[in-house]
C-alpha cells in the first residue's frame, strides 16, 4: 500500500512514449508508450506484421520480437528489403546467390532480438524476457507479439484463453515497463469483410479490447496505396471506436516501406524536377 506520490516516484518510465516513427500518427496523438499494452488489429494480409516490423526497425529501441506468425526466411527478406530499398523479389534472388549479400545492411541493426517459436506459451515468453535481461542487463523497451492467436493458452475455451493471455501480457508490461505490442485478428464476416477500411473496435476477436491502452485497426487500400490506421481506443488521445476516422500512410509492400503522406511527395519532387505541386 503506497501513497500515489511515492508510487509515482518509484516508476521509471511513467508511460513515456517510444520514439515517433510517423509524424502523421504522432500529430493525432497516436503513440506507443512504455509500460503499456497496445494492440494492432487487422484482417489477414492487411499489413499488421509489416507495420510492426517497420516500426521496430525505425524506432531503434531495444526490442524483443516474437515472430510466431512469420517465419525466419520471410522476416529476413522483409528486413533486408526495408533496409536496402530493394524489392522483396530482388532480395530473395540475391540471398539465394549469396546468403550474406545484405550483411552490410544488417550489421548495425542490433537493437532487435528475435524469437521464432511458432507457438510460444506464456512461460516461454517469460523465459525469453528473463534471458534478454540476463544477456543485456535490462529489460527490452519494446516487446512485439506476432500474433496473439499463436500464443498457447492454458484454457480450453478459446476466448477465455485469449483474455487470460492478455491479462498476463498486461502484467508483463507493468513489471518490465516495456511497451508490449500485440498483433491480433479481426472478424472477416459481414461488414468487416472489407479489408480496405479499418474495422471498428467491436470487430476484434475474443473481446480482448479492455486491457490495451492503445488499439489501432488497419485497412489497406491498394488503389490508393495507403495503409489506413484508425485509433479505436486511445487513453492518451482522441479515439474513434467505430473507426470512422483514420490516418493514411503511404505503403509499398514490395519494398517494405511505410511513409508519411508528405514524405512521398518530397521523394517524388526530388526525383523528378518536372513535377509541380
Amino acid at each position: 500500500m503506497l501513497k500515489l506520490s511515492r508510487a509515482w516516484s518509484s516508476v521509471t518510465t511513467k508511460a513515456t512514449p517510444l520514439p515517433d516513427v510517423w509524424k502523421d500518427l504522432s500529430n493525432k496523438q497516436i503513440k506507443f508508450r512504455r509500460g503499456q499494452v497496445c494492440m494492432v488489429a487487422a484482417a489477414p494480409n492487411a499489413g499488421k506484421s509489416m507495420f510492426a516490423l517497420v516500426y521496430a526497425i525505425r524506432a531503434k529501441v531495444p526490442t524483443l520480437f516474437f515472430s510466431a506468425d512469420t517465419d525466419t526466411a520471410t522476416v529476413m527478406i522483409r528486413v533486408a528489403s526495408a533496409l536496402s530499398g530493394h524489392g522483396q523479389v530482388s532480395v530473395e534472388t540475391n540471398l539465394q546467390k549469396n546468403p550474406r549479400h545484405y550483411d552490410s545492411f544488417l550489421k548495425d541493426m542490433t537493437h532487435i532480438q528475435w524469437v521464432f517459436d511458432s507457438s510460444p506459451s506464456l512461460d516461454d515468453i517469460e523465459l525469453e524476457i528473463k534471458a534478454y535481461v540476463e544477456v543485456f542487463g535490462v529489460a527490452p523497451e519494446l516487446i512485439v507479439i506476432d500474433n496473439l492467436m499463436n500464443v498457447v493458452a492454458e484454457h480450453e475455451n478459446e476466448w477465455a484463453g485469449l483474455r487470460q493471455i492478455m491479462m498476463e501480457l498486461h502484467d508483463m508490461a507493468r513489471k518490465t515497463e516495456a511497451c508490449v505490442m500485440v498483433l491480433h485478428h479481426v472478424s472477416e464476416q459481414g461488414e468487416y469483410g472489407d479489408t480496405t477500411t479499418p474495422p471498428a473496435r467491436r470487430a476484434i476477436h475474443g473481446k480482448v479490447s479492455q486491457l490495451p491502452s492503445l488499439i489501432l485497426t488497419l485497412g489497406y487500400s491498394p488503389t490508393e496505396g495507403t495503409l489506413r490506421v484508425a485509433p479505436v481506443k486511445n487513453r492518451f488521445g482522441p479515439m474513434y471506436a467505430n473507426a470512422d476516422q483514420h490516418v493514411a500512410l503511404f505503403v509499398d509492400y514490395a519494398t517494405c516501406r511505410i511513409e508519411n503522406v508528405d514524405e512521398i511527395g518530397r521523394m517524388v519532387r526530388n526525383s523528378n524536377p518536372l513535377v509541380r505541386y
